[in-house]
Formats: C-alpha cells, sequence, structure tokens
C-alpha cells in the first residue's frame, strides 16, 4: 500500500480532448488511435493546472477507454502537455477497466476519481472514494478544487 492516497482521473473527454479524432472513428482503430492524430489532442482547460495542484498531495493514476497498445503513446502525450507523472492504465471497454480497477484497489488507496462519463462511476464506486462526473470537454475544476483545498 501507498503512503500517498491515489486519484483516479480519466483521460478522455476529462483531461483531454480529442474531438478532432472522433470523425476518425468510422475510419477504423488505426487512423483514430495513430501516434500522430493522439499527439494532436489537447488538454481540456484548466486540466493540466489542476494535475498539478492535486499531484502535490495525491498520487495520479490515469485511466483511459483505449487499447493497451496505445499506453507509450499516451505517456507521451501528457509529458508533452505538461501533465504530472503518473502511471497510465488502458483498457478498450468497461470490463477491462473494471479489471484494472479491481487491482488498483488492492494497490492504492484512493480519495477520489474524476470522470467524464456515469460508466466512470462504476469503476470510482468499485474503490470506495469520492466520484467527480464532469462535463465532457468542458470540466469544471472548481468543483473539484473546493473540496481538495483544505487537505
Amino acid at each position: 500500500m501507498a503512503d500517498m492516497q491515489a486519484i483516479l482521473v480519466f483521460l478522455d473527454g476529462t483531461i483531454c480532448d480529442m474531438r478532432h479524432r472522433i470523425p476518425l472513428q468510422r475510419l477504423g482503430k488505426k487512423i483514430f488511435f495513430s501516434n500522430k492524430k493522439i499527439m494532436k489532442d489537447t488538454a481540456t482547460a484548466g486540466s493540466v493546472e489542476m494535475m498539478r495542484e492535486l499531484a502535490d498531495k495525491y498520487r495520479l493514476i490515469y485511466i483511459g477507454a483505449r487499447p493497451d497498445a496505445y499506453v507509450d503513446i499516451t505517456r507521451q502525450w501528457l509529458n508533452s502537455v505538461g501533465f504530472p507523472d503518473g502511471e497510465v492504465y488502458l483498457g478498450k471497454n468497461q470490463q477491462e477497466r473494471m479489471q484494472i480497477t479491481q487491482q488498483l484497489k488492492a494497490e492504492y488507496d484512493f480519495a477520489a476519481g474524476i470522470g467524464d462519463r456515469w460508466d466512470d462511476n462504476e469503476l470510482h464506486l468499485e474503490l470506495g472514494c469520492q466520484s467527480f462526473i464532469l462535463k465532457e470537454w468542458e470540466p469544471n475544476w472548481e468543483t473539484v478544487r473546493k473540496y481538495f483545498k483544505d487537505e
């Protein structure tokens, strides 16, 4: 068990704006998840700053709805836009992400989970932690900040 509490942070829609890739979904995974396209993703407004604040007190665990083969490019993107270091886990469907979450629960004490979809809440419930479901692409980080300001 880690000394520091952790926060589970969902990637796409929460901290990563990848809407430019959505029209490519119909063309297949290779184009949608190409390294070149992923590196053109942008951080959602305020997300880098919020993650930096949280990283001062919490271990960040990033999770995404992507095939596991894209872990390295996802890490590269996180670093390139200035997100603080954290572990990266990817699962292409909810079942895979739930299995990852169950494994992480055994390793870390989670203070919160941050996502943008209701199925992200299912992962947070599995962890037994506070759950923040923010507006997709436009998260209100003040909602998160007010709950962590005095810690």
